[in-house]
Formats: structure tokens, sequence, C-alpha cells
């Protein structure tokens, strides 16, 4: 990667310049970014990418997962900071499905229910699902 990003905070005074000089700390860590794109070559938005480490080649069960992103507009995602010479595995997992909002409130029951015993407790969830 190179060097890392540093944060340097100022505070200019009154009719003051300040000349900054930045030294960066060398930075020996990589990092992976991409593309997700679909069978047309067209972008795919919110793609869930998961990046795992591997333990041992051999063993497909042996993978840790570190982290996970979802895929901007553009289909771009990135990962970092990776320790130079671990191997890593990049999994890509997107589904067309319809997301509908909806908007759960107490259902009638619940309502009368605790109306007329407001002292007794919820042991169970008495919610309806309503579509917006």
């Amino acid at each position: 990667m190179g060097y890392r990003i540093s944060k340097y905070q100022i505070c200019p005074g009154e009719n003051e310049q300040l000349e900054l000089t930045a030294k960066l700390q060398r930075e020996p860590r990589s990092v992976v970014h991409g593309i997700v794109k679909d069978c047309d070559d067209k972008p795919v938005k919110d793609a869930v990418v998961m990046l795992f480490e591997i333990s041992d080649p051999c063993n497909p069960c042996s993978l840790k997962p570190l982290i996970y992103t979802f895929s901007d507009e553009c289909g771009q995602f990135i990962f970092g900071s990776l320790i130079p010479h671990k191997r890593y595995l990049i999994k890509v997992w997107y589904d067309n499905v319809k997301i509908v909002p909806v908007i759960i409130k107490p259902s009638a029951y619940q309502d009368e229910h605790y109306d007329n015993h407001p002292e007794a407790v919820p042991k169970d969830n008495f919610f309806e699902a309503v579509e917006s």
C-alpha cells in the first residue's frame, strides 16, 4: 500500500499562516478492492462481499470469517488493511429479492388484553405485520 494515512489536528491563530510538513509512516499492510458485476457485466449494488482468512488451504472448513461489506451503487467494495503474505478468500452473495418494508404494530388482541389487565406482564410477542 505504501504509507499509512495520518491525521493532524491544527488550530491556526488569528492572522497566521501555517506551513505543514507531513511525515507519513510506512504502511506494510495491503488492501483489496474490486467491482461486483452481474452476468450482463452491469455493476451489482448491495451484494454481500465477505472476507475470510484461509487457515489450512487443504481444509475448506478452516475458513475464518473476518469482515463483510456491501457493494455500493457502482458495485465497488474494499477491504483493508490486510496482512502481507497471508492467504484470504472472498465470497460474494447476491440475491435479487424484492425487499418489502413492513410496519409492526401491536395486534388488537394485545391492545384489548393490556387495556383490561394493565398489571399483566407480556410473556409472548403479540404483533402482526402490516405491509406499508
